[in-house]
């Protein structure tokens, strides 16, 4: 039994993945508790300098902001700039089996069994195959778009299931 998917990826689907990998990766939780954390104790001083009729609030603003802008920013110019090297791949032909995953594009040709994966996370637009490693370096987004049939998606959401553990 083998799935087959034909895609272009496209930024929406990079960053849905890269969101993934923050989420179900230790080091990417932890990043962004630590930012989120920086965040609201930035928003915390700020106001209670405002509320005091301070000026020390208005000088955390900056801070602010820019806690707020990286906690967006970070994965959209990430994904901006994978995607500039898949486009450079060009398409993409994925086939998953019970072997592991075969990747052909007009560039790049690649191999990888299951036991490189250590978790599958599926979401609305894409399943993500995830290295175990505390960072989650490797990662592998399928966009359910590549598919052909409803019924390949259950197909692959099975073989994700048998040989890797559900996040």
């Amino acid at each position: 039994m083998s799935v087959q998917l034909r895609y272009v990826v496209t930024w929406r689907e990079i960053s849905d993945g890269i969101k993934i990998q923050m989420r179900h990766s230790p080091a990417g939780r932890w990043c962004y508790r630590v930012l989120w954390g920086l965040g609201a104790l930035l928003a915390l001083v700020t106001v209670a300098g405002l509320l005091t009729r301070g000026t020390a609030g208005l000088g955390m603003l900056p801070f602010l902001l820019i806690v707020c802008v990286l906690l967006v920013a970070v994965r959209w110019l990430t994904a901006l700039a994978l995607l500039a090297y898949a486009r450079h791949l060009g398409e993409h032909r994925v086939t998953v089996d019970e072997d592991g995953i075969s990747t052909v594009s007009e560039r790049h040709t690649n191999q990888t069994n299951w036991g490189f994966y250590g978790r599958g996370v599926e979401s609305r637009r894409v399943f993500v195959l995830i290295t175990p490693d505390v960072w989650g370096t490797g990662v592998l987004i399928l966009p359910k778009r590549g598919l052909a049939t409803p019924q390949d998606t259950e197909l692959l959401r099975s073989l994700i299931a048998k040989h890797l553990a559900a996040a």
